[in-house]
């Protein structure tokens, strides 16, 4: 469905992150974990929605990441909308990875890098909803500047006892990191034994969520059936 909407602020956080607002004209139903797409320099581009359902006035967005290059025609065509004022077109809802909230299945949500607006869309989600059941989030960057909702997530984790959060870091910039390093997919498998009976949602880079995929199934025993993301769908 095509949507008119207006860029209603844009956040800028350290290191080429940013938070979009858009307000829309006419409000949308959508799902947990679904997206949008958009035109940009004549090309679709599309973006996880990270806000909640309930929230059908607008759509947020999760925009860059460790390349400062590769999203700085995003970011412009976002700032220019702001600055002028501009109705933009976008089409949505799309996608089929959004959350199965009739599950009471433990539930192991994946983010690589700014993918975490897809997780966070279905974390807030699952807390509206007041599901009880586990939740366990992996979040991994290359580095911990890149943690841009770390302080939130470590609260909502004290907040709520069923919310487990785990950042990964590829590198140590500052040489002060005390939690766990490598990839995110080592933390998973180093962390769990056998993950049969989570519903899983992954999001990031198509190389992170292909690996996530297959050795998740062939060493920790995950059912494909039971495991969500958009970008299955390529691989």
């Amino acid at each position: 469905m095509l949507i008119n909407c207006r860029v209603s602020k844009i956040e800028s956080f350290i290191k080429n992150i940013y938070k979009v607002y858009l307000i829309l004209y006419k409000p949308i139903d959508f799902k947990a974990g679904q997206y949008i797409s958009t035109k940009i320099s004549d090309k679709k581009q599309l973006f996880s929605i990270a806000n909640c359902p309930t929230e059908t006035g607008m759509i947020e967005l999760h925009i860059g990441s460790s390349d400062v290059n590769s999203s700085l025609d995003t970011i412009h065509f976002f700032a220019n909308a702001l600055i002028e004022n501009n109705c933009i077109e976008i089409d949505a809802p799309h996608g089929e990875a959004w959350l199965r909230d009739n599950s009471n299945k433990p539930l192991l949500l994946i983010a690589g890098g700014t993918g975490f607006s897809y997780i966070n869309s279905i974390l807030k989600s699952c807390l509206s909803k007041k599901l009880s059941q586990p939740i366990y989030i992996y979040w991994g960057v290359k580095n911990s500047d890149f943690l841009y909702a770390d302080k939130e997530l470590t609260a909502l984790s004290i907040k709520h006892s069923n919310l487990h959060y785990v950042p990964v870091v590829i590198e140590d910039n500052k040489g002060k990191w005390s939690g766990k390093k490598g990839t995110v997919l080592d933390a998973i498998l180093n962390d769990f034994t056998d993950i049969s009976s989570f519903d899983i949602y992954v999001c990031g880079p198509s190389i992170m969520v292909k690996a996530v995929k297959e050795q998740l199934i062939s060493k920790k025993n995950a059912k494909l059936e039971q495991m969500f993301s958009d970008a299955f769908s390529y691989h």
